[in-house]
């Protein structure tokens, strides 16, 4: 990982940027850069290759992962460190791609306890989060406090015995009824991610993400 974010770094400096480095560990890299004013944060990080999907090819940036993937990403993240944007960012994933509930589902032992756990912070570290649209200090964390309280909720109606799986309902990923939950198609991750078995659903969900 060292040498390709070091080598990532020379580039963008060969192309005018600034790199900054502010973390440089065997597990995580992280830079600092910036050009005529404007900059961002990268990050290069060792990580497993376990999905539920595949990879997605995207025309800006090579291949992402699918949203479902980073979705459970972020909420890994958000337990394991304190970081005021993931907070916003579980409270974006709520609202747009899957209920937190079902994220943690799939590790759900201590899950939410650590994100509660690492989601109080003063208000004074709200303005440091870079974003395009206001975000408010007060709300967004109530928020993500209701969704954590809905995931709880959820957790403790399903069965165990289908931990670590996700569900689908005509081609979308989704926090399922826990008592119906018959009604829905069940998928597993493993190495390199894979697309569900049935034809008609791999394709609707390709169609639903825009992928």
């Amino acid at each position: 990982m060292a040498l390709a974010a070091l080598g990532d770094g020379s580039v963008l400096e060969a192309g005018g940027y600034a790199v900054s480095w502010l973390r440089q560990l065997p597990q995580i890299y992280t830079a600092a850069v910036c050009r005529d004013g404007d900059g961002t944060r990268l990050e290069w990080v060792v990580d497993s290759d376990y999905r539920f999907f595949p990879t997605v090819r995207d025309e800006v940036f090579g291949y992402v992962l699918h949203p479902v993937d980073l979705a459970l990403n972020k909420a890994m993240a958000a337990a394991g460190r304190r970081e005021v944007r993931d907070i916003v960012d579980l409270v974006t994933v709520h609202k747009r791609i899957l209920g937190v509930g079902a994220v943690i589902w799939v590790t759900p032992e201590g899950l939410i306890a650590e994100i509660r756990r690492n989601a109080n912070y003063p208000l004074s570290e709200w303005p440091k989060l870079l974003s395009q649209e206001p975000v408010d200090p007060v709300a967004v964390p109530a928020r993500l406090r209701e969704a954590l309280r809905e995931a709880e909720d959820f957790v403790a109606k399903m069965p165990t015995r289908l931990a670590g799986l996700l569900f689908l309902r005509e081609g979308r990923v989704v926090q399922p009824d826990a008592l119906r939950i018959e009604e829905y198609q069940t998928h597993a991750g493993r190495r390199r991610g894979q697309w569900p078995e049935s034809v008609e659903i791999s394709g609707a969900m390709l169609r639903n993400y825009g992928l």
